[in-house]
């Protein structure tokens, strides 16, 4: 399935693109601002930051939820994930 991708307007926009069941459910300013929303659409007590981030499929209550963003803003955060030594590799 090909889902659509962002393009990064500004250094402050840096967007994301929620899809449930292959469906665009949101665009999103930022990873941050994506992991609120579903914490709040979907009442759950986590945020779904590490799926967001590595682009992957997240399933909660039988629904699945995909990511998809700019593939600069995806570098960029891991890059700084790595410095900060929060990666998991």
């Amino acid at each position: 399935m090909h889902l659509r991708k962002p393009i990064v307007v500004n250094k402050t926009y840096k967007p994301v693109l929620i899809f449930k069941d292959g469906v665009e459910l949101k665009e999103c300013a930022s990873i941050q601002e994506a992991a609120h929303y579903l914490k709040g659409h979907t009442l759950c007590t986590a945020m779904p930051y590490r799926h967001i981030i590595f682009d992957e499929t997240w399933i909660y209550e039988g629904i699945r939820y995909r990511f998809t963003t700019d593939p600069e803003v995806k570098k960029e955060k891991l890059k700084e994930m790595k410095i900060q030594k929060k990666a998991l590799f």
